[in-house]
């Protein structure tokens, strides 16, 4: 057998191996004598040089950050406890740099059901740990900005499309897909789209800020305003990595039917006859009864809610805009064109 494969074949050389490419170490810990035992793998991970200490209970408690250190005067209580069983901790490394490691033990029991060592593994997790960091103090900043701007932060690839779409998802109630389907644009209003589109592909193709004023239909069914802001943000050679933006809402500010005063008997009867509806086609159409069509055009005061809605919404679906004024007076008026 060649040399290299007699190396390999020896178990403490594939451990070697295997430490060394994943980073990991093991150890071993006699509850009755408290000596302890750590691979090379693991003296590397401390930071420590194999050849120069011994490895000890104190030395490991002298590494462990202050605020991550286990008691271990009680070894067999320790020995039962489930954080030493897996547990995410951090180092102070001789050299004062701070890694996160994460151990793993398993107990050994003698014959009579009593501890009598832990085994485990040790792998350091530093690069997992601050990647979850930096997520989180993100995610904080931009709660934060959003509170301390009263708008929505939001976040865009450098092709444009959004980040994350859990924000207009509920805004909008559509599906991710959906949010990022630019060729319908499905709850943007019709008369915006090309706004949107013209305003947002300058910006990407320019690599200048975006800005623009829309109407979005919300999962209520109503328009919202949106005005929208976001500029690049470049890495160190000045590349796009990404696009911030800030998005304040604001309600549509066209009389809205479903925000207005209660349905009055005179535009009911007033719409009828600019659609020259009778009773029974309107009744027919709002799939409300005949009495409930004649009882809601002397007063709608007893007519329940959700009568009421239909007879607004089928007026609405057939171009009728039903409102009042400032001054509380009922009106009635054309939908403006592409409205809906």
């Amino acid at each position: 057998m060649p040399t290299s494969k007699r190396l390999l074949s020896s178990p403490d050389m594939r451990l070697r191996v295997i430490e060394d490419k994943f980073s990991i170490g093991t150890w071993s810990w006699d509850l009755d004598t408290s000596e302890v035992t750590w691979s090379t793998g693991l003296f590397r991970i401390l930071g420590l040089d194999a050849a120069a200490v011994v490895p000890t209970i104190d030395l490991y408690q002298s590494l462990v950050h202050p605020d991550d250190q286990l008691d271990f005067s009680n070894a067999i209580g320790l020995a039962a406890d489930k954080r030493l069983q897996d547990r995410t901790f951090r180092i102070i490394r001789p050299d004062g740099s701070l890694r996160w490691l994460r151990s793993k033990g398993q107990a050994h029991f003698d014959r009579n059901g009593r501890p009598v060592a832990m085994f485990g593994v040790i792998t350091d997790v530093t690069d997992v740990q601050e990647l979850m960091t930096t997520l989180d103090l993100e995610t904080m900043w931009r709660q934060a900005l959003s509170r301390l701007l009263g708008d929505h932060v939001w976040r865009a690839y450098p092709n444009g499309k959004l980040v994350e779409t859990t924000e207009w998802s509920k805004l909008t109630g559509q599906s991710p897909a959906e949010a990022r389907n630019w060729d319908e644009l499905a709850a943007i209003h019709p008369d915006d789209r090309r706004t949107f589109l013209e305003a947002w592909k300058s910006a990407v193709a320019t690599e200048k800020e975006y800005q623009a004023t829309i109407r979005v239909r919300t999962v209520k069914g109503d328009y919202v305003t949106l005005t929208g802001r976001a500029l690049p943000v470049r890495g160190p050679s000045g590349e796009i990595r990404e696009w911030i933006g800030c998005t304040t809402y604001e309600h549509d500010a066209r009389p809205q039917p479903r925000q207005t005063a209660p349905l009055h008997a005179a535009q009911v009867r007033a719409a009828r006859a600019l659609l020259n509806w009778s009773a029974p086609t309107l009744a027919r159409e709002a799939q409300v009864s005949f009495s409930t069509i004649r009882r809601m055009e002397t007063s709608t005061a007893g007519v329940r809610s959700e009568n009421l809605r239909k007879v607004r919404d089928v007026f609405e679906r057939n171009g009728i805009r039903l409102f009042h004024d400032g001054e509380g007076r009922a009106c009635l008026g054309l939908a403006e064109r592409g409205a809906s």
